[in-house]
């Protein structure tokens, strides 16, 4: 987001290397006002209770993923402690 502010202020500053000190200060001033209306709107943006109920829900995503990494991390704990079991009850070798 700073970035993009940036890149205009950039060319205002070239612009105004031909200015005299009166426009300098107006156009600083309209620039001034644009930066404090962008942060107004980027912060009700992140107030706003669209972007709150998304965070809500990566939340809610990422405790799902947990649960199921966990759950699979049981599942193969157990199937290894089966197939453990199996290997040193088998008198067979393993042929493959």
């Amino acid at each position: 987001m700073l970035r993009i502010a940036l890149v205009p202020l950039m060319g205002l500053s070239i612009a105004l290397a031909g200015c005299d000190r009166q426009d300098a200060a107006d156009a600083g001033n309209d620039v001034e006002a644009a930066a404090g209306k962008v942060a107004d709107e980027t912060r009700d943006a992140m107030n706003s209770p669209e972007v709150k109920e998304v965070g809500s829900e990566l939340k809610e995503a990422a405790s799902d993923v947990g649960t199921v990494l966990k759950e699979t991390a049981k599942g193969a704990a157990q199937g290894a402690r089966e197939g453990a079991a199996k290997a040193e009850g088998s008198d067979q070798p393993d042929v493959k």
